[in-house]
């Protein structure tokens, strides 16, 4: 699998033209035009009459045969026609360009007068005039209020183009093929061998299916609708054809459907063959002529390398066959080749349709399929995969069987949108048709970025087709691998600085590969770094808000975006909540890591992308709502998991604090994103302490000695971290305790990202590394704040001493000791301990004494710090902001909505009982306990988290007061012999054994009754009959009285 959050996942390129775009599968939203919505062309709201009157105009100065000084000549034409059209639009009117400086538009845009006239050229060639009209020639460029009125579209698109073509990096392409290969084994006999791609936008889908086709003959259809935008461009011919505006009739949309089919396999067959025609005396792959017999007799070593000549034939065609269908493509319109492709499916779909009839299928149910003659699906099939494989050497009947030919529906929503309200759409359809060939080596992937992929894999249950819903014919399972940190810089220990991880440039290339083939692709001025930067940072916002670049106060999928990606955050397993993650991964740059038909289950995650975070660090900014806020007050909030001690309401208050010593430390004028311990500290910590205001709490830090110290560094704490500074804009949550070692952290100073531990690391909850700020990162020059995080009212203002001797960083693994026991090459650097006990009652910040004793050599120094309370009084920025953070701190010790359900123990201080709480009542326990040793006991809790946390670091012991506990317990297990519920329990037994004996007397009663019927023994049936009636009033008696206990 290509995904990774790995720090240390880093290459090195070139720039802009060695760099590429592995992301082009959505569009550049760069600015809107007054209330255009993005990603909706000037088209909608034109008149389609006055639309068709201008294209007649061009078609009659424009001309493919004219020269160009002709054409020149004739722009004031084309100036004049389009004008008049975009007139219609009120958002353009005040926006458009007179004649004159239209013809100097031309003259400046990218690639000058000469590209126009070739863009006009082409539109002329294939009749298609739509781009023209998005031109931004005919319009003023502008910026309203940091937002784009007006974008450069023209030069995006170009970028776009540019990433494009450029040249592909890493193996996603690779992945796809053996996660094909894999759906393909004959073990498995799915509905249909197809799947969608499910992930987010700018995961490099398109790009990755587009290089699968330089070893996979892959069939590329766009099928984007009208009145959007996007790259690759839309097979315009294709999409009308085969998805109509009046599309009502399901028997029309299946002979229509059947026709296709059958032609797209037939063309593709017939395009191959012109290949192989067309190459003949050149030096390309070919293969030895062999008959069945021949390939039968084969040796083991003959039958291998005659498939080696197989697949480099197929990568041949696969190659030659993308170049045919992509070379010349513009960001508007697909080339030449591709279009007659096309149109000959069109066309021979057409001809199919007006003969076919009708068969009937051989099962009962079954919807049939239409076949002209001989010409069925099925046949087409076999014959473009015999054409490709002739003696099906590459099909394997054991094991991954390698694709021959892959159909690839991009922007397949097209498929599922219409007809509206009725129980079938288009891609239902052709998945019944595709079906025909399930057993050939030919796949389909169907690709959407619209919000639309759950579309391709419904439940299972409510599909309308019967043989889907049969255990034994499932469809299979959405495909999530995508290419993941590709793009980045190589990033090798003691070879970066601190001030190179922050930059723009560095941070677009870490994650999906959008941002960073974006940022290739932009030209390269003197004067364009700041103009890319702010681009670049406006489309990572339109990408995170799904098309605006400003969090508005309703936005709530929007703050969830933004607070998941700085954040971390994780969604729980119900249905409500993998509702709000899978729109997520739809339309706001979550990463899917794993999902199965009918999306029963998604597991997705939050990359880690620093360019989003700093896109959502700007956007929260603006509002002016801290993020606590927009949390707290989520409707969504139950959704989250919010973890158990509190580490989430901890990370808030860093996030809050960083970002506050970062905009100091920045001020207006400076691009610094990094920040200095010390101002960390300062924005951390309250301005004095609660029981005197006018001492300086940070001038006290300062001046503070460490807890204990080596040899040689008994230095106050602004000596020690003079040059140390901190750069983080996100979380990152792992789950290997090995990766917060000094060998792994300065990789996360390279990606600005703070370490959230997973929920049973042992103690410790979240690590903030620091490097050196004159130092190149490496395991040298960092070192880290370390801070457990307690939810428990026992851990108050008085320190305990226990939790900073868990947090050893040698213990931990941050620093290593050589095995014969001295130090590791590296000299450990100081450490922060911190310990937030945020349910105390009382606020309180504590720094710990140094140390009497001499250190011993593979001792560390450390700075300990007690933070006791959630308050302004423990941290500065709690401020205004104190009821959220409660609210937060609240529901993370109460993570389940419905507590009813579970049995727990809670402690109620001042009553010498536990109080045990059942679904439908809560009994009273008394306790023979002394009051003086209630304390021991205020910790007993039945964990409701998914691994148990130990409120007390310390081992637990089977003592006195454990069997206390227990006994407690039992007492309210087991009653005492003198309480009511022991009678009962004696009554209901004694029920039980007369029911038993009851049954045993009616089943002889029974056979009686039935022997003296079967004699016409009268007075014996009788008898019988009335002993019967007799047993029934105290077996009637008896069942109910068991049915009521």
């Amino acid at each position: 699998m290509s995904f990774s959050t790995s720090p240390g996942q880093t290459q090195q390129r070139g720039r802009a033209d060695d760099r590429l775009d592995q992301s082009t599968d959505s569009t550049p939203q760069i600015g809107t035009l007054g209330g255009t919505p993005p990603m909706q062309t000037r088209l909608a709201n034109i008149p389609a009459q006055v639309f068709q009157e201008t294209c007649e105009d061009l078609v009659q100065n424009i001309r493919p045969e004219y020269d160009d000084s002709r054409i020149q000549r004739h722009l004031k034409y084309v100036w004049m026609s389009v004008h008049d059209a975009l007139r219609h639009d009120p958002n353009l009117k005040e926006h458009l360009v007179g004649r004159d400086e239209f013809l100097k538009n031309v003259k400046n845009r990218s690639g000058g007068e000469q590209d126009f006239i070739k863009s006009l050229k082409d539109m002329a060639k294939n009749d298609s005039w739509e781009p023209l009209f998005d031109d931004d020639v005919f319009v003023t460029l502008t910026r309203e209020s940091g937002t784009s009125k007006i974008a450069n579209i023209p030069e995006l698109m170009r970028a776009t183009e540019r990433a494009w073509s450029s040249t592909f990096q890493g193996n996603a392409q690779l992945v796809l093929l053996e996660t094909i290969a894999d759906l393909l084994k004959k073990s498995i006999s799915p509905y249909a061998r197809l799947t969608s791609i499910v992930n987010s936008s700018g995961t490099g889908k398109s790009r990755m299916v587009d290089q699968l086709g330089v070893k996979i003959i892959t069939v590329p259809m766009c099928l984007r609708p009208e009145g959007t935008r996007g790259f690759p461009p839309p097979d315009i011919y294709l999409r009308d054809w085969l998805v109509p505006r009046d599309s009502s009739d399901q028997s029309a949309a299946q002979r229509r459907l059947h026709g296709f089919a059958y032609s797209l396999l037939t063309v593709t067959r017939t395009a191959l063959e012109t290949i192989v025609i067309d190459s003949e005396g050149k030096d390309v792959a070919t293969l030895p002529n062999l008959d069945d017999l021949d390939v039968k007799n084969m040796s083991e070593i003959e039958r291998n390398k005659h498939v080696s000549y197989v697949i480099d034939r197929q990568a041949w065609l696969a190659e030659t066959f993308r170049n045919h269908m992509t070379t010349g493509q513009s960001f508007n319109i697909s080339n030449t080749y591709r279009n007659k492709f096309y149109k000959n499916v069109a066309d021979l779909a057409d001809e199919l349709m007006g003969s076919s009839q009708r068969v009937i299928g051989k099962n009962k149910g079954s919807p049939g399929r239409y076949e002209s003659g001989n010409r069925g699906v099925e046949k087409a099939g076999e014959l473009l995969c015999r054409f490709v494989d002739p003696h099906g050497l590459l099909d394997s009947s054991k094991g991954p069987r390698r694709p021959l030919v892959v159909f690839a529906f991009d922007e397949a929503h097209t498929l599922t949108d219409n007809p509206s309200n009725m129980p079938w759409n288009f891609f239902s359809e052709l998945r019944r048709i595709l079906r025909q060939i399930h057993d050939l080596p030919i796949f389909s992937l169907f690709l959407s970025t619209a919000g639309r992929f759950s579309l391709f894999s419904p439940d299972i249950r409510s599909d309308p087709s019967n043989r889907i819903r049969d255990a034994n014919s499932r469809p299979l399972d959405p495909i999530s691998e995508i290419s993941f940190d590709d793009l980045a810089y190589r990033a090798l220990t003691d070879t970066v600085t601190l001030d190179r991880v922050v930059q723009t440039d560095w941070i677009s290339h870490l994650g999906r590969p959008l941002f960073g083939s974006r940022w290739d692709a932009m030209p390269v001025t003197p004067d364009s770094s700041h103009q890319s930067e702010t681009m670049i940072l406006d489309f990572a916002k339109q990408k995170l808000l799904d098309g605006t670049t400003d969090l508005a106060k309703d936005n709530r999928p929007g703050s969830l975006a933004c607070l998941s990606v700085r954040f971390a955050l994780e969604f729980n397993v119900d249905g409500t909540a993998r509702d709000v993650a899978c729109a997520q991964v739809e339309r706001h740059m979550r990463i899917c890591v794993a999902v199965t038909t009918g999306f029963e289950k998604l597991v997705t995650v939050s990359g880690s992308e620093p360019l989003l975070a700093e896109a959502a660090y700007d956007l929260m900014k603006r509002t002016q709502i801290n993020a606590v806020r927009h949390l707290a007050d989520h409707s969504d909030l139950h959704c989250i998991d919010r973890g158990r001690r509190g580490e989430l309401v901890a990370a808030l208050l860093i996030m809050h604090a960083y970002d506050e010593a970062r905009g100091e430390a920045r001020g207006e004028s400076s691009g610094r994103r990094w920040v200095t311990v010390a101002d960390f500290m300062k924005a951390l910590l309250p301005t004095s302490l609660p029981t005197s205001k006018h001492e300086s709490l940070h001038d006290t830090l300062l001046e503070c000695q460490p807890t204990f110290w080596r040899e040689g560094e008994d230095r106050p704490f602004r000596e020690t971290f003079k040059d140390y500074g901190m750069w983080f804009n996100h979380v990152i949550k792992i789950e290997d305790s090995e990766m917060f070692s000094a060998d792994n952290l300065w990789k996360f100073v390279t990606r600005g990202a703070m370490i959230l531990c997973s929920n049973n690391q042992r103690g410790i909850d979240i690590v903030l590394p620091l490097c050196h700020t004159k130092e190149n990162l490496s395991p040298r020059s960092v070192t880290a704040i370390l801070i457990q995080v307690k939810n428990a009212k026992e851990f108050g203002k008085e320190v305990k001493s226990t939790l900073f001797d868990a947090m050893g960083p040698f213990d931990l693994g941050v620093f290593r000791v050589a095995k014969e026991g001295a130090l590791a090459e590296a000299t450990p650097k100081p450490v922060i301990r911190l310990v937030f006990a945020l349910a105390s009652p009382e606020a309180s910040v504590v720094f710990r004494g140094g140390a009497t004793r001499k250190s011993r050599p593979n001792e560390f120094t450390a700075f300990d710090i007690w933070l006791a309370g959630l308050s302004a009084d423990t941290f500065k920025q709690v401020g205004l902001d104190l009821e959220p953070y409660r609210t937060l701190l609240d529901r993370s010790v109460r993570p389940l909505g419905k507590i009813s359900n579970f049995f727990f123990l809670k402690w109620k201080v001042g009553l010498d009982c536990f109080i045990a709480a059942y679904p439908v009542y809560r009994a009273k326990v008394d306790l023979s306990v002394p009051q003086c040793q209630w304390p021991s006991f205020t910790s007993l809790s039945l964990s409701l988290s998914r691994a148990t946390t130990l409120l007390n670091p310390s081992k637990p012991n089977v003592d006195r007061p454990f069997l206390r506990q227990l006994l407690a317990i039992l007492r309210n297990t087991f009653p005492s012999y003198r309480s009511p519920e022991v009678a009962i329990v004696l009554v209901h037994s004694m029920f039980l054994v007369l029911r038993t004996v009851l049954s045993v007397g009616i089943a002889n009663l029974d056979g009686k009754i039935v022997k003296a019927l079967v004699s016409a023994d009268g007075r014996c049936f009788l008898r019988g009959l009335g002993l019967w009636f007799l047993l029934a009033t105290p077996t009637t008696y008896t069942n109910s009285m068991i049915f009521k206990a």
